[in-house]
């Protein structure tokens, strides 16, 4: 079991990265990195790595210029790595898209700040243009309301010589999430690959010079199709695609490349890793196809947001047929996000005359990506390579299986972390960094859980939820492991001892909730030999004093109806927000004024409809209006 911690800010990986620069400074190549850990039988290539640091590095050896077409740009890492660039003299230039351009969050004010004050201007696709004054220029561009998905960049294309350029790009937003998402990067090392990218750069920012023009930008369906999509990096062929389709048809179909792709190359096995793939767009189609004869091997990892979605709906990738013979299709257990928008043709093909394809960059297999989003795609054809991802894959597939953990982000027993949600009484998040919770569950404690099935829970969980709630909501804990180190991460949690900051004083948690009575003594993994005697003391003296929930011993451990729990003390808070795309009937009647039927009619809307796109649409349900969608929307998501 993978118990290690993992490393976030690989100075050690930015060094390498430096230097296999350095070595190959007078030919093309290609590199690719991932931040999770490979199959057990792999031990070679790039894994574990510090993504963050792979642009960060290439920023700071820029000597002419850094083009930079990204989603969404928080992390202060690269922030600093630009400015510093940009007082080296380096040209700047940053694309972004407008929906993650919002000041009223402190990641975001601070990162247009620090860039504001060197000078550095961007642009972003609703054609809003950010002054280094820190005047907004407002403009409002003809189908703004689609994504900038692309994560890439361009590193020294102003230079006068062809081996400087470098283009980086894969599925990695520079977030704080991003680094903990499971994600990939790729690097190339060409100035013919370097030029399409800038092409398309140069689209969006309306320009080729050092100032964006709002009224000559292109974005979305307006873009026009690069000059080139077939490329010979050192021998190793590669194809670059751009969406969307745009408005005439006149650029080439991702998605139909891709089809084509699976026809012309699949002889022996297929493998993606999907941070969302529709199951009706023709990509699945076509996968599922090819797998259908038995001959073809199809295997798929899955982020649990979507797959969960495709089961409810009994699409194919969440049906029973999906994990039956040669198909094994499966949900995510990643740190955080599986992010990757990955697929792998013949990577186990043993003819040495067929070479294996990888399928790579921010295109999310869906309707969106093609017809709507900017993205970017790379079909690579390299066993190399394709060896490179299928050991990041082999590893995403051991932990869909439980065979194999993610690692846990870095903690500091000695920092005081605020709490990220309440899930339920013996298990919350701790934000790590913004956005970024991960859970805590108590050592030694055995705290019963309000979902204890599909339809039911454990007796006394609500009123456990409801305390373990007043005890640390809007207060700040810390979390410890059995000795001096930080707590170990056990099936996606941390096991700790947690100490709260209760208004000045130290609260210790997992004592608190045994000995009043809300939860039993475990004596499961790893803990402080001086606890465990202490520990069953204090819920002897519950038992005795009939604390909480040994009132009624006889039920302690039993099974209730989870309505029935939820009902106490409004405990049914602890587990919003709810998504209505994929709960199920019961946790949607735990929403405000949502009864059986009002439950009956959302999931029949979804299974209808595909899902909801967005809340409002919860007012196309009969019954739901502006008032009761008001009382809905801060406790549901989709």
């Amino acid at each position: 079991m993978i118990r290690k911690i993992f490393l976030l800010f690989g100075l050690i990986s930015v060094a390498f990265l430096r230097e296999g620069m350095a070595q190959n400074s007078g030919e093309e190549w290609i590199k690719v990195y991932f931040n999770m850990p490979a199959g057990t039988e792999f031990s070679e290539g790039n894994h574990e790595w510090d993504l963050i640091g792979t642009l960060e590095s290439l920023i700071d050896s820029a000597k002419t210029s850094v083009d930079l077409n990204i989603y969404d740009l928080e992390h202060p890492r690269v922030a600093y790595a630009l400015v510093r660039a940009k007082e080296r003299g380096v040209r700047i230039r940053i694309v972004t898209d407008n929906h993650n351009r919002d000041d009223s969050r402190e990641v975001d004010a601070e990162m247009w700040k620090v860039l504001g004050s060197a000078g550095i201007i961007s642009i972003d696709d609703d054609g809003d243009v950010y002054w280094e004054t820190g005047n907004i220029e407002d403009n409002n561009l003809v189908n703004a309301g689609a994504d900038m998905h692309n994560k890439f960049a361009v590193i020294d294309y102003l230079s006068p010589s062809k081996n400087d350029d470098i283009v980086w790009t894969g599925s990695t937003n520079l977030t704080y999430t991003g680094a903990y998402n499971t994600n990939n990067v790729v690097v190339i090392k060409d100035d013919e690959v370097a030029q399409v990218y800038i092409e398309e750069f140069n689209q969006m920012w309306g320009s080729e010079g050092s100032m964006p023009d709002p009224s000559q930008s292109l974005f979305h369906k307006d873009k026009r199709d690069v000059s080139k999509h077939i490329f010979d990096v050192n021998g190793t062929k590669i194809e670059i695609y751009f969406a969307p389709i745009n408005r005439d048809k006149s650029k080439p179909s991702i998605s139909d490349r891709l089809v084509n792709l699976i026809k012309e190359e699949a002889q022996t096995d297929i493998k993606f890793q999907a941070f969302s793939i529709t199951p009706n767009i023709p990509l699945s189609k076509a996968m599922w196809e090819a797998s259908s004869t038995g001959e073809i091997k199809l295997e798929g990892v899955i982020d649990p947001a979507f797959y969960s979605r495709y089961r409810n709906a009994g699409d194919i990738w969440g049906s029973p047929e999906a994990r039956l013979s040669n198909r094994m299709i499966l949900p995510a257990k990643e740190t955080r996000k599986l992010h990757h928008k990955v697929m792998l043709i013949d990577a186990e093909n043993p003819d040495p005359d067929d070479v294996a394809v990888v399928v790579t960059g921010s295109y999310n297999f869906s309707n969106n990506a093609e017809f709507n989003n900017d993205e970017n795609i790379l079909i690579i054809y390299s066993d190399e390579i394709a060896e490179q991802y299928a050991a990041d894959f082999s590893g995403a597939l051991l932990r869909a299986k439980e065979e194999m953990e993610a690692p846990a982000p870095p903690v500091d027993q000695n920092k005081w972390y605020s709490i990220y949600a309440i899930r339920d009484g013996g298990f919350f998040e701790i934000e790590i960094l913004p956005g970024f919770g991960y859970p805590v569950r108590l050592l030694g404690v055995d705290v019963p859980s309000i979902f204890a099935g599909e339809d039911s829970s454990e007796y006394f969980s609500g009123p456990a939820a409801e305390y373990l709630r007043n005890l640390v909501e809007g207060r700040k804990v810390k979390v410890k492991g059995a000795g001096k180190e930080a707590p170990e991460s056990w099936y996606g949690a941390f096991r700790a001892y947690v100490e709260v900051d209760y208004d000045g004083n130290s609260l210790p948690l997992n004592q608190t909730m045994l000995k009043n009575g809300y939860g039993v003594y475990s004596r499961y993994y790893a803990q402080h030999p001086d606890s465990v005697a202490a520990f069953q003391s204090y819920q002897s003296a519950a038992q005795e004093a009939k604390e909480g929930m040994w009132r009624y011993p006889d039920k302690v451990g039993t099974i209730v109806p989870r309505l029935k729990e939820a009902g106490k003390g409004d405990v049914a808070e602890v587990v919003y927000p709810i998504n209505i795309n994929t709960a199920d009937q019961a946790t949607l009647q735990l929403l405000p004024g949502i009864g059986e039927a009002y439950a009956k009619r959302i999931i029949e809307y979804r299974e209808q409809n595909g899902g909801f796109k967005s809340i409002n649409e919860l007012m196309k349900i009969r019954g739901i209006g502006e008032k009761r969608l008001q009382r809905l929307r801060p406790v549901v998501t989709i």
